[in-house]
């Protein structure tokens, strides 16, 4: 059992959010719609902590919460689809345990209505794919299962941008002046472009881990055609998150493991030297070290 506790964190705005309830009136939802929140959040941590993540914290903000974490991007899809869905997942026991209270005295039918339109809410609000969002992560996920880790970032990027236009276009038309729904769509802005500035960054760290994986030899094996011309960096843009790459050089006929492409990057440094240069040093170094 993990021995790692997770750590639930308040931002300093929910407290003046609950301070503008208790003044308003709406304490009791605000505290409905946190606890939901929380259990959702929860729901992540359990399934995290399950598969050995390590956790930073949960925070509680005034539109809602975040699970911090280092190991999205790092962990086999499989464990990421699982603890992005496990969030979304939480709502749907909480609505049949909705119901289920309706039979006790304490429990009265506004209760129900406005637990099930938050559970609703959140649910179909968090599978929207937008990043950050849980549906975001999955539908990452999707796209890295199908093309190479580096490809599967810029493709989850811009498709990501173009539901975040459509839900600012429908923002402006339908909300125009709800201001929390604003704050949220800035959230998204500076995720995004968070996000876009970190992308070169994400992609060497995944390779950098790359180097150091023990289950490659499980993955499922993959042939990329490549250039002797072309540079080790360039060719590690083809290597999937899920699967084990060798790479063919097709003007020698010579297959190169996806070993080989990491150390030239990793650990010789030389991920922008023709393939071409590379290969005939080691040649020349081989036969330097026979004689």
């Amino acid at each position: 059992m993990n021995k790692q506790r997770s750590v639930v964190h308040i931002h300093p705005l929910l407290w003046v959010t609950a301070g503008i309830a208790v003044f308003t009136g709406f304490f009791y939802d605000l505290l409905l719609l946190f606890l939901i929140v929380l259990l959702h959040e929860l729901g992540h941590a359990a399934a995290a902590l399950h598969f050995k993540w390590r956790i930073k914290k949960i925070e509680l903000l005034p539109f809602g919460g975040v699970l911090e974490t280092p190991e999205y991007g790092r962990r086999p899809l499989r464990e990421e689809v699982i603890v992005a869905a496990a969030g979304p997942l939480v709502h749907l026991p909480l609505m049949l345990l909705s119901y289920l209270l309706l039979a006790a005295s304490v429990w009265k039918q506004a209760d129900h209505q406005l637990f099930m339109h938050y559970n609703l809410t959140l649910l179909c609000f968090n599978l929207l794919p937008v990043w950050p969002l849980d549906g975001g992560k999955i539908l990452y996920c999707w796209f890295c299962s199908r093309v190479p880790y580096y490809f599967a970032q810029k493709i989850m990027w811009i498709t990501s941008c173009l539901f975040l236009c459509g839900l600012m276009f429908l923002t402006l038309f339908l909300f125009p002046a709800h201001l929390q729904a604003w704050i949220i769509m800035l959230f998204f802005i500076v995720a995004h472009y968070t996000e876009w500035k970190q992308q070169p960054y994400s992609f060497f760290q995944f390779l950098l881990e790359r180097t150091q994986q023990k289950h490659k030899k499980n993955m499922e094996p993959v042939l990329k055609i490549i250039s002797m011309y072309e540079r080790p960096l360039d060719v590690a843009k083809q290597i999937h998150k899920n699967k084990r790459a060798a790479f063919y050089i097709k003007e020698n006929r010579q297959t190169l493991p996806e070993s080989y492409i990491l150390d030239t990057i990793i650990n010789k440094r030389a991920g922008l030297v023709p393939l071409n240069d590379l290969l005939k040093k080691d040649k020349t170094d081989m036969y330097a070290n026979r004689k």
